[in-house]
C-alpha cells in the first residue's frame, strides 16, 4: 500500500478537526453572516466602517446635493494564541494511523475545542453588549414576553431585523417550547423543537458555554482548556445582529512529525496544533447586541 508523508498526514488531520469545528461549533453560523474583515499579518485584522449621509432634494438649475461617504478601517488585534501538542503511538499501518488520527480529531474538537472557542466567543460579545439586563427567574409564562422586549428595544433603534440570531440557554428550551401553543393531528413523528421565533433563528447553547466570563487555562499543572470563575453570570439568552460582531480564527498549519524522525526524541508521532482566535463587538453597532443574564442568588 502507499504509505503517507508527513505532509499529507499534517493535511488529513488538519482537516478533520476544520471540518468538524464548523459542522459543531454554536458560533460557526456567524462566520459568514457576522462583519467582514481583511487580515493583517498573523494576528490583526482590518475591518472596513462605512458611514453615508441621507438623502437631499433634487434641484433642477443645481442638480444632485453633494453627499459624503466616510470609511475608515478599523484595526484589531488577537489577544488568543492557543496551541496543544498530541503524542500519537507508533503505528507501521497508516490506516490505523488513520482510524486513531480521526478519533483523536474528533474527541478534541466536540469536547474541548468547540466548547472553548464557543464559550470565549459568548462571553466577549456578552461584555460588548450595547444593552444588558438581568433577569433572575424565566420561565414559559415570561420568556417570550422578555424576548420580545428585546426584539423592541432594537427596533427602536433601528438595528436591522434581517438575519437576526437567538442564542437561547439550553435550560430555557423547555420554557420556550411550553410558551408556545401547538396542536398535533395524526402525525406519526412529533418534533417538538422550536428552531426559529418572528424570524429568528434559535441557537440553544449548554450554560457550560453561556457564561458572561471565563478563563482560559494555561495547560500547566495539567489544567486545560477553560473554567467559569465564580463571579460569572448565566447568560439567559442573547439577540443578535450578526453584522455588530466579527470573529476571526486562524489555525497555524498543523505539524505532523513521524517517530522515525529523530528529531521526535521519542518513540511516538508527534502533532502541533496552534490557534489564533478572538471576538469582537463593533462599538458604533453595539446596540445590535443584547444579552439578558441571571443574576446570582442572594445569599
Amino acid at each position: 500500500m502507499a504509505y503517507l508523508n508527513s505532509l499529507e498526514k499534517s493535511k488529513m488531520y488538519l482537516d478533520s478537526v476544520l471540518e468538524l469545528f464548523n459542522r459543531t461549533s454554536l458560533t460557526a453560523a456567524l462566520n459568514t453572516a457576522s462583519q467582514q474583515y481583511d487580515w493583517m499579518g498573523a494576528d490583526e485584522l482590518k475591518v472596513l466602517m462605512i458611514k453615508t449621509n441621507g438623502l437631499g432634494d433634487y434641484q433642477k438649475d443645481v442638480g444632485y446635493p453633494q453627499g459624503a461617504i466616510e470609511a475608515t478601517w478599523e484595526t484589531l488585534k488577537l489577544a488568543t494564541d492557543r496551541g496543544v501538542k498530541f503524542l500519537l503511538d507508533r503505528v507501521d499501518n497508516d490506516e490505523v494511523l488513520a482510524l486513531t488520527m480521526g478519533r483523536v480529531a474528533e474527541d478534541f474538537t466536540k469536547f474541548r475545542m468547540v466548547p472553548e472557542l464557543d464559550a470565549y466567543r459568548f462571553s466577549k460579545y456578552a461584555n460588548g453588549a450595547g444593552k444588558k439586563e438581568e433577569h433572575q427567574t424565566l420561565n414559559y409564562e415570561n420568556i417570550l414576553q422578555t424576548i420580545d422586549g428585546a426584539r423592541v428595544y432594537m427596533n427602536s433603534l433601528d438595528v436591522p431585523t434581517d438575519g437576526r440570531f437567538l442564542f437561547v440557554n439550553q435550560n430555557l428550551e423547555g420554557a420556550i417550547s411550553n410558551a408556545l401553543k401547538r396542536y398535533w393531528g395524526n402525525d406519526a413523528v412529533i418534533n417538538t423543537e422550536v428552531k426559529s421565533y418572528n424570524g429568528m433563528q434559535i441557537v440553544y447553547v449548554p450554560n457550560s458555554r453561556f457564561q458572561s466570563m471565563i478563563q482560559l487555562n494555561s495547560g500547566e499543572n495539567n489544567e486545560w482548556g477553560y473554567k467559569i470563575p465564580d463571579e460569572s453570570l448565566d447568560i439567559n439568552f442573547m439577540l443578535m445582529y450578526p453584522k455588530s460582531v466579527v470573529q476571526a480564527a486562524k489555525v497555524n498549519n498543523g505539524k505532523f512529525i513521524s517517530a522515525d524522525e529523530p528529531a521526535t526524541m521519542v518513540d511516538s508521532n508527534i502533532f502541533l496544533f496552534r490557534i489564533y482566535h478572538d471576538a469582537f463587538v463593533i462599538d458604533p453597532l453595539k446596540n445590535g447586541v443584547y444579552v439578558s443574564v441571571k443574576p446570582k442568588a442572594a445569599p
